[in-house]
């Protein structure tokens, strides 16, 4: 008979492993009393095959990201994967969803965009992703921008807003012109927060030397914001972190009547805005150089806070001497320092987070300067 058949097939399948019955197949035999049996056998096969388990996410998440989600596909992934996938996933986060990749734009997508703006998409991309990593983003709020100098005309890439710092990629970043207009809306139906682009759009105006800013907005970098003295370099860590200066707090969100006070109050020597109970903006001529100055005024920041604990009569402060020898070690990258490969500042520590990101699956499609170390 052909039931009898099924069955004769099924126990052949299962008597080679002789194992306890896996947890998948125990929640499709226990589910559905009206589902045939042979059936429910069949699919418990696919599920504990590994490499066919991962075909049918693959193609899953194939069909998800072709269009508005089929329902049945969304069912399939969360009953039989728990909402996730045996692609990489960050290390340390429990129960974490599939790291969606940087470089998204195929075909038709990156074929509107010049070589050097898919590249400043995906670099830019990935700084949102080593953002997130450092647990530095809030939710959806907060920016990363960078200028696309090779236009004629003033153009910006800002997140969408909506998504959260893990979700931005190459191809949903939005290009934007120095009002906030968008110019671009990439693959994405979301649009910009147009007062927390205001003060980027402030600073570009100000430095046009200035190519990259992002927006620290953590509990170090606000508190440090917030007392009196400021932004204290009494550290290596503080001074590689660039030079500060300070906007009050209604700098944030400028307007027409603010927005040329703003302008005027960034000196030309500025890397670093600390903007009154607000955080820090981190600037760069390259995206490199904002990220080092970033990640160096936030250590300077959790060192000061640690320090403050002893009162300030208690601390040793830098002198003039030692901050010129930091800051002539600081620009010692342009000079190749041995390598064969001409690094600017803060190229080395860029390239490195790249080849972490990329090493845990986040597809960053950078272009690495020694792709082979």
């Amino acid at each position: 008979m052909p039931g009898e058949k099924e069955d004769s097939v099924n126990e052949q399948i299962y008597d080679e492993d002789d194992q306890e019955t896996p947890e998948i197949e125990q929640s499709l035999v226990s589910s559905g009393d009206n589902q045939s049996n042979s059936t429910r056998w069949k699919v418990a096969t696919i599920l504990n095959n590994q490499q066919l388990r991962e075909e049918l996410m693959d193609y899953i998440e194939l069909q998800m990201k072709a269009g508005p989600h089929p329902s049945c596909l969304v069912a399939v992934k969360q009953q039989f994967f728990g909402g996730q996938s045996p692609l990489a996933r960050i290390p340390g986060e429990i129960n974490s969803a599939p790291i969606i990749p940087i470089a998204d734009m195929r075909g038709v997508d990156s074929s509107k965009y010049s070589k050097g703006e898919r590249l400043m998409r995906c670099k830019l991309a990935s700084l949102y992703r080593l953002v997130n990593l450092r647990g530095w983003n809030s939710t959806i709020k907060n920016h990363i921008t960078a200028r696309l100098s090779e236009d004629s005309m003033q153009s910006f890439l800002v997140n969408p807003y909506g998504l959260l710092y893990k979700e931005v990629t190459a191809g949903n970043l939005i290009k934007v012109d120095l009002e906030g207009r968008i110019l671009d809306r990439g693959n994405t139906v979301l649009g910009v927060n147009q007062a927390g682009f205001s003060l980027h759009s402030a600073i570009y105006s100000a430095r046009p030397d200035i190519n990259c800013v992002i927006h620290i907005q953590t509990a170090e970098t606000v508190a440090v914001s917030v007392l009196k003295k400021g932004f204290i370099q009494l550290t290596q860590d503080a001074l590689m972190g660039g030079v500060p200066c300070y906007l009050e707090s209604e700098a944030a969100y400028p307007n027409g009547d603010t927005k040329d006070t703003i302008i005027n109050s960034i000196s030309d020597d500025c890397d670093i805005i600390f903007v009154r109970n607000h955080g820090l903006y981190a600037c760069g001529p390259t995206l490199e150089t904002a990220w080092r100055f970033a990640e160096m005024a936030f250590r300077g920041c959790q060192q000061q806070l640690q320090m403050m604990k002893a009162g300030l009569d208690n601390l040793t402060y830098i002198s003039e001497e030692a901050i010129t020898l930091v800051k002539n070690h600081m620009h010692a990258d342009a000079t190749n320092l041995g390598s064969e490969i001409m690094w600017e500042p803060g190229a080395l520590e860029f390239e490195a987070e790249m080849r972490i990101l990329d090493n845990k699956g986040f597809r960053t499609g950078y272009v690495y300067k020694a792709p082979a170390l």
